[in-house]
């Protein structure tokens, strides 16, 4: 990559979004100012940016050093977008965190007026609307695993801020949730007291397990995996974004080892057609490890799994995938 160049065309177009964003800021402030119609100009101005900024094809965090020419010119505008600034900021050390996909599973936007225009255009990206997706999915599926009478252990690894589980307990009797148990692991202490707030109602404290993990170490954890034991559901919605293939696989032996019988473990993962990858990269510097569905097949290949009854396809957008491996022992 040569950088100068790079940099230059980077300055161009961030004092072009800049002078653009400051008129739709100047515009929403006048009497009787159109919402919808500022909309459209901001996302025009970032459509028309980051277009211009992918054909510079640059990729990863190649474009990490370039992308802060963005925020130097444009900064005070884009920080007003709460979603785009907390991806970029990283509060509480990466990107995806619990405040952020509360937000993004609620559809949610900011009362400031400006604010509330890169909100609107942050959820209308394909990723939160994939996000959102496999979230509903999630939910719909622990629904349908919910037998009347029968025990029903449900575990979520990563991106476990228990969203998911409150909708699908919730939408069962009272005295249906007492033979479930759930089982969150997360690195951020903060989601999983999130989490506790909203499955206490609906889950007894004994069958409920919250427990932080450095999630990127729990194959060499069997203390840690072994909260997971006979699991009837697992769900890994976003770790495998951010692992190496070598890690990978040895997270898929780890958790398909600790289903029970007739479980099933689902893991998602985001492949290269992701239509939102400038704007998470540029704006956000928010880099993935893209996988498409071969290589995904791949993983669950090398892991040599014994038994498995597998299944592979992707949420309605078809950018994130999923594979459900169910555990059938012989």
């Amino acid at each position: 990559m040569d950088i100068p160049p790079v940099l230059s065309r980077v300055r161009d177009l961030a004092a072009e979004l800049a002078k653009n964003l400051d008129a739709v800021e100047r515009d929403l402030t006048k009497d009787g100012s159109d919402i919808d119609q500022q909309y459209v100009r901001l996302a025009a101005a970032c459509d028309h940016c980051l277009a211009a900024l992918s054909e510079l094809n640059v990729w990863g965090p190649e474009n990490r050093l370039p992308s802060s020419e963005i925020w130097n010119a444009a900064g005070r505008w884009l920080c007003r977008g709460w979603l785009q600034n907390q991806a970029r900021t990283k509060p509480r050390g990466y990107a995806g965190d619990h405040e952020m996909l509360a937000r993004i599973y609620e559809d949610w936007r900011s009362s400031d007026p400006l604010g509330q225009l890169f909100d609107r255009y942050f959820q209308a990206q394909a990723a939160p609307q994939a996000v959102r997706n496999r979230m509903r999915m999630m939910t719909q599926w622990i629904g349908q695993a919910l037998t009347p009478n029968r025990a029903t252990k449900i575990a979520v690894v990563g991106s476990a801020f228990g969203l998911e589980v409150r909708d699908a307990l919730t939408a069962i009797p009272a005295e249906a949730r007492r033979s479930i148990a759930v089982v969150l692991l997360d690195l951020d202490p903060a989601a999983l007291e999130f989490a506790r707030a909203q499955l206490q109602p609906l889950v007894s404290p004994e069958n409920l397990v919250l427990q932080p993990a450095n999630l990127f170490r729990l194959a060499d954890r069997p203390s840690v995996a072994a909260t997971l034991a006979n699991s009837d559901l697992i769900f890994c919605p976003g770790m495998f974004d951010y692992l190496d293939d070598a890690a990978a696989i040895g997270m898929i032996r780890c958790l398909f080892n600790q289903l029970a019988s007739g479980g099933s473990l689902t893991i998602f993962q985001f492949a290269p057609n992701n239509p939102t990858r400038a704007y998470m990269e540029w704006f956000a510097n928010w880099y993935l490890t893209y996988r498409d569905q071969g290589a995904f097949q791949q993983l669950f290949d090398s892991a040599a799994l014994q038994n498995p009854a597998s299944e592979f396809a992707a949420e309605p957008l078809g950018i994130d995938l999923y594979a459900k491996i169910t555990r059938n022992e012989r």
